[in-house]
């Protein structure tokens, strides 16, 4: 519980910085929240192809990979099959 709190305390603070630097928080908040479900949502289908066409290379959907495609985008989606790729060979 101690670690949740301070989670969201430091987010909260980090955003309260931004936003004293002049970044629009609400945009960046809007458009992370944005790239964090169209990259679910891009994970899913493509996961769903390669089972279909028999491949065995899936990333799983959790908090790590919603997080990186959130920040990064269709650049972190790609990123995340290229190391789960790169594991599966290993």
């Amino acid at each position: 519980m101690e670690n949740t709190i301070f989670i969201v305390l430091f987010i909260g603070g980090f955003l309260v910085f931004l936003s004293s630097m002049g970044v629009d928080v609400i945009q960046l908040l809007f458009k992370i929240g944005v790239r964090c479900l169209s990259g679910t949502i891009i994970i899913y289908v493509v996961n769903l192809a390669l089972s279909y066409f028999g491949g065995n290379l899936s990333v799983t959907i959790n908090e790590i990979s919603i997080g990186v495609s959130g920040i990064f985008g269709i650049w972190g989606v790609f990123f995340l099959y290229a190391l789960q790729y790169y594991f599966t060979i290993v």
